[in-house]
């Protein structure tokens, strides 16, 4: 109902709260798409992997934030690590409070990850809901 429509969503979160149950946001990966992403060694910082990424929700209506998987690879593709970042890992502060992904709207995620000694070739990052 909230979904379609939406107006009705405050309504319906109220009565949800007097009842003492939960109303969670949609969860539909199949409308949350990355539009660009690059992952690089930061230069002045030594083995510190920079993520950058826009996540687009392209659905009318507002949604959770998903989770990020980040796949490391090396030359011949293979997974040498893998590591789920979850929204409070990825958002800036700024965006934690409103936990719902705006209908229509871009993120941007710039993040730095400890490689260690990880020797990566390549990467692959997915959008899921857990």
């Amino acid at each position: 109902i909230a979904i379609g429509i939406p107006g009705l969503r405050p309504a319906l979160t109220a009565l949800s709260d007097a009842l003492g149950t939960g109303m969670p946001l949609p969860r539909h990966s199949e409308w949350v798409s990355i539009e660009n992403s690059e992952l690089q060694i930061d230069p002045g910082r030594n083995k510190l992997l920079a993520l950058q990424a826009t996540l687009r929700n392209r659905a009318a209506y507002a949604q959770a934030y998903p989770a990020l998987e980040l796949t490391l690879t090396d030359s011949n593709d293979r997974v040498i690590a893998r590591r789920v970042l979850q929204p409070d890992e990825y958002l800036l502060p700024s965006l934690l409070p409103e936990e719902s992904f705006a209908a229509n709207a871009d993120v941007e995620i710039r993040l730095w990850i400890e490689a260690g000694g990880i020797k990566a070739a390549g990467y692959r990052l997915y959008v899921f809901y857990p």
